[in-house]
């Protein structure tokens, strides 16, 4: 019942930092004038900082803290896992808007969900395990 509960939790923390990021990353574009990946970048960076913490206190969090991993050693696997993540997202917007020649919001959209799913196995069974 709390793997249920987990992906649950990190479903609404995914739909909240795509959210974030979509609307950064539009803003980005139609407002200030950036080029799509570098928006798309400044967004994922500033969900990070959102993510982490809301993963670490809530969506992996021990009730009891037992199994709760140090902020320091989580903090280490937690940005190892981002840079991967950034990486994903920024090829996928490269290849998708310049080789592909797809829509910038419907290549973000890919991308969120390529990272999503990396960031849940990893996540799972690494950044927040002991």
């Amino acid at each position: 019942m709390e793997l249920i509960f987990r992906l649950m939790r990190y479903g609404i923390v995914g739909v909240l930092t795509a959210v974030i990021h979509l609307g950064v990353t539009y803003v980005g574009v139609e407002h200030a004038g950036l080029e799509s990946t570098l928006a798309s970048s400044i967004g994922f960076i500033l969900c990070i900082v959102f993510n982490y913490l809301m993963h670490y206190h809530w969506t992996f969090a021990d009730p009891e803290g037992n199994d709760q991993v140090p902020h320091g050693q989580a903090l280490l696997r937690y940005g190892v896992m981002v840079v991967c993540g950034f990486l994903i997202n920024a090829l996928v917007m490269y290849a998708g808007v310049h080789w592909l020649s797809w829509h910038y919001l419907v290549t973000q959209l890919v991308a969120v969900i390529s990272v999503v799913t990396w960031n849940l196995v990893v996540s799972n069974f690494w950044v927040y395990r002991q």
